[in-house]
């Protein structure tokens, strides 16, 4: 899975989201997911699988509502390795008894999708390779059902800990509220290129020829707003950018009337949805 998450590919690494209870949501994150804490640090937690790269920032705003209806977030993808580890995750969530939101085969990738108690959406997926190592490419929505029955033959015997170290941000899937204007700013502007156009109404984009690193929907509506600043879900992002990519990165956003600025080596600039970006230089 590496092949499309190095140095030479532009990918979501990070994700930050707003929670209601910080405690409550380590609490969720480390026992029901399986991620680490890194570090605590007043009202954030920084989360992920080793003791040093972090996946996942959880960032208290006290009594937070909880997400819904807006643009934002729709889930940020924690992507496994191996099938015998999504079978693991599988099969502790149905020991803790954690209610599910979907379970689906798309061909391309298995994939758990299940909320966090504050309404943030969250996948956590396995992909499917051919014989030389490529990820199928994304035709068409409709999943299938997961084969249990098989899924179960790749079931480790020990108990179910946290999580591999091998555990990626896989892709972000957001909500906006206009899909071309969005088109402009991951694709025209960021870079991204376009996998699968779902109709005009959710478009998955990735580089190196992933199914999609970044895919975006307008299913919350066109008049979806965004979230209230006391109400949980996606506050930033960081894209992992190869270094070279930067500049023109920069010039592109800016024809497009996107402010950017610089923080050290990286470039921030805020989406479509008002959501920050950082693009950290590779």
């Amino acid at each position: 899975m590496h092949k499309y998450h190095n140095g030479n590919a532009m990918f979501v690494k990070e994700v930050r989201i707003v929670v209601s209870d910080l405690d409550k949501s380590i609490d969720f994150y480390t026992n029901i997911i399986g991620l680490s804490v890194i570090r605590k640090e007043g009202r954030e937690a920084h989360l992920g699988v080793d003791s040093e790269n972090v996946l996942l920032v959880l960032k208290e705003v006290k009594y937070a509502k909880k997400a819904q209806h807006n643009i934002g977030l729709y889930h940020f993808a924690l992507l496994l390795e191996k099938r015998s580890s999504f079978a693991h995750i599988l099969k502790h969530l149905a020991d803790k008894q954690y209610p599910l939101t979907g379970l689906s085969d798309h061909g391309i990738s298995e994939a758990i999708y299940l909320q966090d108690p504050d309404n943030n959406g969250i996948e956590i997926a396995v992909d499917r390779y051919d014989k030389n190592g490529n990820v199928y490419k994304l035709n068409a929505l409709g999943p299938k059902r997961v084969d249990i029955d098989d899924l179960m033959d790749q079931l480790p015997k020990e108990e179910f800990e946290k999580l591999p170290e091998s555990t990626i941000m896989g892709h972000l899937h957001l909500h906006v509220n206009n899909i071309d204007e969005a088109k402009k700013f991951f694709v025209d502007g960021l870079g991204f290129e376009i996998q699968f156009d779902y109709f005009g109404r959710a478009l998955f984009v990735s580089s190196k020829g992933y199914h999609h690193h970044i895919a975006f929907n307008i299913w919350n509506g066109e008049g979806a707003k965004r979230r209230d600043d006391n109400q949980a879900g996606l506050e930033s992002y960081v894209i992992s950018v190869p270094r070279e990519e930067l500049k023109k990165i920069k010039d592109r956003l800016s024809e497009l009337g996107y402010d950017t600025t610089k923080d050290g080596d990286n470039l921030i600039v805020f989406d479509v949805n008002q959501d920050k970006v950082i693009l950290e230089a590779k």
